[in-house]
């Protein structure tokens, strides 16, 4: 991205958001310059294979006179992400993804009255939920500092009682901030980036269940135009249920996925090409090294992000009316 020219490799692990698939918005600690747009278009692949309870074992059932998993999941994302420079110092960004996800196993969570049955076996699609997002840059110098505020709400009602939900269905606000750094003079054309969002979700049943989550990223520009990256992801639920010890028996169950207190941390690697002075095409993937009340969880992403100055189109287009 030409707004983060000074900081190389930032586009790496820019295009997941958050729940429903895979990992939560990355660290974003370089704002775009003002008046500068960028349009993030990506595909990003996640699976699971097994539920995890809240010590981080495996869940197993008898059935018909074996001890099976909880069966198989899969997600696919097709995401997009605007960004805005409104200032120097202030920046913007929307999205939403479309989830396209599958349940395979023996367990589904078969539809209730009032409840689709998406974990039949066939692929289903959804747009998830629209995630709004300010960014703030406290300091100048070469230590980025920026707050953020965040709002995520569904774009519509959809299924949240299965295996292969696209998402919690549920409205939440966010405040963070994140720190990034270029390592010159120790490190020439490295950095390290980090941010830090406490999640504020809407209660079910009364019961909060708000969660810390932190992604963290090191980059380093093997030449001018490629940046590979180590990345990571954690986090932490406080409050909810602990799977399956406190799901209740009666038809609270509805609500165990909204509610788990899931725990979890996720690392990878990625890397980002500039193709040009405004193109730049990035992949990553992660795998989970631990987790609890949550699935283990791996995938990748694949994305391009285009960036271009909106201001800078208008003169352009202004100047050749003049000179026609």
């Amino acid at each position: 991205m030409k707004g983060h020219r000074a900081a190389p490799g930032v586009v790496a692990l820019s295009l997941a958001w958050l729940l429903g698939a895979p990992v939560c918005a990355s660290a974003q600690a370089w704002l775009p310059p003002k008046g500068e747009m960028s349009i993030s278009l990506g595909y990003s692949y996640s699976f699971a294979d097994e539920h995890l309870d809240y010590q981080g074992n495996v869940v197993r059932v008898p059935y018909r006179g074996n001890v099976l998993g909880m069966g198989t999941m899969a997600w696919n994302d097709a995401d997009w992400a605007l960004s805005y420079g409104i200032s120097d110092r202030v920046a913007l960004r929307v999205g939403v993804p479309f989830v396209v996800s599958r349940y395979e196993g023996v367990f589904p969570h078969a539809g209730l009255p009032g409840h689709a049955n998406v974990d039949d076996g066939g692929w289903h699609g959804t747009f998830q939920d629209l995630r709004t997002e300010i960014r703030f840059r406290a300091t100048k110098g070469s230590l980025v500092v920026t707050p953020l505020a965040a709002v995520t709400f569904p774009t519509h009602h959809y299924e949240y009682f299965a295996h292969s939900a696209a998402g919690r269905d549920l409205w939440e606000a966010q405040f963070g901030v994140n720190a990034g750094r270029l390592l010159d003079p120790w490190l020439p054309n490295a950095y390290v980036q980090a941010r830090y969002a406490f999640a504020v979700p809407e209660k079910v049943l009364g019961i909060w269940h708000n969660r810390s989550n932190l992604t963290f990223e090191g980059g380093y520009s093997a030449t001018s135009a490629l940046t590979l990256s180590v990345i990571g992801d954690w986090e932490k639920t406080h409050g909810g249920w602990r799977a399956p010890l406190d799901f209740p028996a009666d038809a609270n169950i509805l609500y165990h996925d909204q509610l788990a207190r899931s725990d979890y941390l996720r690392l990878g690697g990625g890397a980002s090409y500039a193709l040009t002075g405004s193109i730049d095409i990035a992949l990553s993937a992660f795998a989970t090294v631990y987790a609890h009340s949550e699935t283990n969880m791996s995938g990748f992403s694949l994305g391009i992000t285009y960036s271009f100055s909106p201001a800078q189109a208008l003169k352009r287009k202004k100047a050749s009316r003049h000179a026609s």
